[in-house]
């Protein structure tokens, strides 16, 4: 779909509106580093100005300004666009061409050619480059104008985190270290107390155990259990967004820092109680936190 309106279409994007850019794949914003006036994934949208693009239309075509720095979104001006090059924030206008597809992910493509906006893995980083396109997730991105959203969490309150697909809890087991889902029945090893970490993750302490919700393993990785643990464990608490649009009832995800992997809720159901919470790669669920009471 094209992003200029044909008649009697509402416009998905405009002038003059600004906008965080998402990654479909990682779940990464665009972000301006102020160093280098390169462009980068970062790990989680906090509304920092770097973080924000403004739209203007040209001849059907779009650039996006950064609220921040005054630069665009692009490539340097007059240099051949090639595989892989790194996007950079430039001091001059460049046009992107926008598309939609019908999940409402957009997809930017360098005019006149098969080159678009890709993020991938680079070392400790994520890397927003050009690549050729060939119509996967890391080439699509969400362009979200709600730039002032809030998570759902506040310090020192206590949480029950609930599942969106059956509306299971996340429960530590009295009797082990093990965390599954249940139905909520006002436990105290049900409630999880808000703890802000470093750089904007969060620990999430037991209100029974005072123990943490963490991992069972040194490192992350598919299927790797979640425990109680006695160290604090970080958590990045993220937007969880469904088919381009922010999910509803503010959901979220629980997500390893600098990993892919968060709190599985896809396999809880009410037909088998006790189910144990593992990691996994993007799951389609997500998590609604829910302000509890000490009691």
């Amino acid at each position: 779909m094209p992003a200029e309106p044909g008649p009697n279409e509402e416009p998905w994007i405009e002038s003059e509106t600004s906008y965080a850019f998402t990654n479909v794949h990682t779940g990464h914003p665009i972000t301006i580093d102020p160093d280098t006036n390169t462009v980068v994934g970062s790990i989680r949208f906090t509304g920092t100005p770097f973080q924000v693009w403004e739209a203007a239309s040209v001849n059907g075509l779009w650039t996006f300004k950064n609220a921040e720095t005054g630069r665009y979104l692009g490539y340097t001006l007059y240099v051949p666009v090639k595989e892989g090059d790194v996007i950079k924030a430039t001091t001059h206008p460049f046009t992107w061409q926008v598309t939609r597809d019908a999940k409402g992910w957009a997809k930017l493509s360098v005019p006149y050619t098969n080159f678009v906006l890709d993020m991938e893995a680079n070392q400790n980083s994520w890397a927003v480059t050009g690549r050729t396109s060939y119509e996967q997730s890391n080439q699509r991105w969400i362009l979200d104008s709600e730039i002032t959203f809030k998570l759902p969490i506040t310090a020192g309150n206590l949480y029950k985190i609930v599942s969106s697909n059956v509306g299971a809890v996340v429960n530590l087991d009295d009797s082990s270290e093990f965390v599954s889902g249940y139905k909520y029945n006002e436990g105290r090893n049900q409630k999880w107390e808000a703890i802000p970490g470093d750089a904007g993750t969060w620990f999430l302490k037991n209100h029974l155990t005072h123990t943490y919700l963490g991992i069972g393993a040194m490192v992350a990785n598919h299927g790797t259990p979640v425990v109680g643990t006695e160290q604090p464990f970080a958590w990045d608490i993220i937007r969880k967004y469904v088919d381009g649009k922010p999910c509803k009832r503010n959901g979220v995800m629980l997500r390893v820092p600098s990993t892919e992997l968060a709190l599985n809720p896809d396999y809880l159901s009410h037909n088998n109680p006790g189910t144990k919470i593992q990691l996994q790669v993007n799951p389609t669920g997500y998590w609604i936190l829910k302000k509890g009471t000490p009691a």
